[in-house]
């Protein structure tokens, strides 16, 4: 047997899906838009491919025998599942049906998304947005390896496939716990405050954290404590284990759950610029929610996000 024609393909089943269910070559091969010659020659391939014979002829007629039934058992099992996968791959393609991989760096929490999100589903239906956890320490390198559609970020970089569009500034605050020394004074914080403190910061990576060195100097703070995650921060912060600083957005949420407040400091601690990070080659859903969370953050001094 020829090798080139010793596999089944998807092809050989849709035609013995069609012989068997319109019950004839004839009628098979009109479904088909095949002349009855083109469709002959084609089962003359599926029998040599399969290496057995399908049908018995009997007359003028086709009839499956015993292993033209066990393909058409297969194929009534297989066509399904392709022509899912084609309808799905079809919504992808026409941005009916996708999945939007979003990650914001440094803090691990989203409660700006939800209000966001009625007026986009409206609109994208068949989208899903799924949050990327493990993203926030390395939106940027997420986004680059294929991993994200969507980043909010405090930085750019010169990676020329990216695309950043600002949204907002922000300012750097200290979370205290309400029953804190400091918060009873409310007052705004000196460096000199910070100095017999244990602070406590964000690490968004092995080498990398989210206040800059210089910063860290200024407040030179009795210790340091670093953890990954940002609930875990605040639970320490509330119980009195120490203090943290984030951006005054992200403090905001965490109040009115009580026991914390914000202190400002008295001189500028750093002022971050947020900006979606996308591939510049990008679907019309992506678009959509970006321009959403743009409408809603852009310029915004104290953006919605809090």
């Amino acid at each position: 047997m020829n090798n080139t024609h010793d596999m089944l393909t998807l092809q050989h089943l849709y035609i013995i899906e069609k012989i068997t269910s319109e019950g004839s070559v004839t009628k098979a091969a009109e479904k088909l838009n095949l002349t009855q010659s083109a469709l002959s020659h084609q089962i003359r391939d599926l029998e040599a491919a399969s290496g057995v014979k399908l049908f018995n002829r009997i007359g003028k007629k086709l009839v499956l025998n015993e292993a033209g039934q066990r393909v058409v058992n297969s194929s009534q099992q297989v066509l399904p599942v392709i022509r899912e996968l084609e309808n799905e791959l079809k919504a992808m393609r026409e941005g009916k049906k996708q999945t939007i991989r979003i990650s914001t760096e440094c803090y691990t929490c989203y409660h700006w998304l939800p209000r966001l999100l009625s007026d986009f589903n409206a609109h994208f239906p068949g989208t899903e947005i799924q949050i990327v956890a493990e993203a926030t320490r390395r939106p940027m390198e997420y986004l680059e390896a294929g991993k994200l559609e969507l980043a909010l970020v405090n930085g750019t970089n010169n990676n020329s496939s990216l695309h950043f569009e600002p949204l907002f500034e922000d300012r750097m605050v200290a979370l205290v716990s309400d029953k804190h020394p400091l918060a009873l004074r409310n007052t705004p914080l000196e460096f000199s405050d910070m100095h017999p403190e244990t602070l406590i910061a964000f690490q968004t990576s092995a080498n990398s954290n989210l206040l800059s060195p210089d910063l860290v100097s200024h407040l030179s703070p009795k210790k340091i404590t670093h953890i990954p995650m940002t609930g875990a921060i605040v639970e320490m912060v509330r119980f009195g284990l120490g203090i943290t600083i984030m951006a005054e957005w992200a403090a905001r949420q965490y109040l009115s759950t009580g026991g914390l407040t914000t202190l400002p400091f008295r001189s500028e601690v750093g002022t971050r610029h947020w900006y979606t990070c996308t591939h510049k080659d990008r679907s019309e859903a992506l678009s959509g929610l970006v321009s959403r969370i743009q409408s809603a953050l852009l310029g915004v001094e104290n953006p919605v996000m809090a």
